[in-house]
């Protein structure tokens, strides 16, 4: 059951339904997703961010999700947050950052189906660290264990699916998940140099580079 609410959301369901997007994300089929990097791809890049009040989206994102939302994509956010394992961020603080995320896209009828973050980093002397955390995991991108997660989750083919995001590291993610990948020239636009790796498409920000996925998903 989905509540439609207003007419105007009323007449989108019928639109949704009719093109078959509520069955084609029935978690009996095989799903497609658009995994997105959180800091420079959807909300403004300041460091790492330790405080809800930081959090700011950046222009066209809500938009671009509400795409994402109305196609046969699941929207998933995948992210680094080192911030834990540092001892500068609590977990509860991290929740509150992507409740606010959350808030603000559904300001503007937008939403992620599903976020998941990595808390470690594997690099010790910071004050105030956490040592359980500060452990080389396999879920820290460019490692795979986030995507591996979520597809196990929501049963996604990753041969069908994107991954979305403003460095170098996101892009050998996908790569090493097996996922078509999309460099948006926000954030870092690739210049971080860790890695010498060339995505599939470039992209000015994350509303163009989900009319590059929507647009490549129609000719195929």
């Amino acid at each position: 059951m989905k509540d439609a609410g207003t007419p105007e959301r009323f007449m989108k369901a019928c639109e949704e339904q009719a093109k078959g997007v509520w069955n084609a994300k029935c978690l009996k089929n095989k799903q497609k997703a658009i995994f997105l990097d959180r800091d420079g791809t959807i909300n403004v890049l300041k460091g790492f961010l330790t405080k809800a009040e930081d959090f700011e989206l950046l222009p066209t994102v809500a938009e671009a999700i509400k795409k994402i939302n109305s196609s046969e994509y699941l929207a998933i956010v995948v992210t680094n947050q080192p911030v834990i394992a540092r001892g500068e961020c609590t977990y509860e603080e991290l929740e509150k950052i992507h409740n606010k995320l959350e808030t603000l896209l559904g300001r503007k009828g937008a939403f992620i189906n599903d976020l998941f973050f990595c808390p470690h980093h594997p690099h010790k002397g910071y004050k105030g660290e956490v040592p359980e955390l500060k452990i080389d995991c396999n879920c820290r991108k460019p490692k795979t264990g986030m995507i591996v997660k979520a597809a196990d989750k929501y049963n996604i083919d990753l041969s069908k699916s994107w991954f979305v995001g403003d460095t170098t590291g996101d892009i050998q993610t996908g790569i090493n998940a097996g996922l078509k990948t999309v460099l948006v020239k926000t954030g870092e636009a690739g210049k971080d140099g860790k890695y010498p790796v060339k995505a599939d498409f470039e992209a000015d920000n994350l509303a163009d580079a989900v009319d590059i996925i929507l647009n490549a998903n129609n000719l195929s």
